[in-house]
């Protein structure tokens, strides 16, 4: 299964990880300004055409130990199908934009988005992105 993320984002992310220097956010925040994720949503209502047009969808989130409410972002298909697992969820592709139209319109009580749940995850604040 292939990354929807680039391979630039994904070094990025990955020396941000290893080192938070200010080079490595940078580098970061560069990079995400041009990259897609898959976000897992659930779709309410799927249109005649069997298409996201005029459809509803419910974007899947999680809380964390304080109950702060985060949305998801996966880099490639592998990553999101670990957290899918038996899930009935699917998966569309959002961009930065989409989740500051997501933390400041839809939900605004959300506290920002992580990138890859698990073990390499990158929690984005959402005051980094507005």
């Amino acid at each position: 299964m292939s990354n929807v993320s680039t391979d630039s984002f994904l070094n990025a992310m990955k020396n941000l990880l290893q080192n938070q220097t200010e080079e490595n956010s940078k580098a970061f925040e560069k990079e995400i300004n041009n990259t897609k994720f898959l976000s897992p949503v659930v779709i309410l209502n799927k249109n005649a055409d069997n298409n996201l047009q005029n459809s509803d969808v419910s974007f899947i989130h999680i809380e964390d130990a304080e109950n702060n409410k985060l949305f998801l972002a996966f880099t490639d298909w592998e990553k999101f199908n670990k957290f899918k697992k038996e899930n009935p969820f699917t998966a569309i592709d959002a961009t930065i934009k989409d989740f500051h139209y997501m933390l400041t319109v839809i939900d605004t009580e959300a506290k920002g988005f992580v990138i890859n749940i698990g073990d390499e995850a990158l929690f984005i604040p959402k005051d980094t992105i507005i």
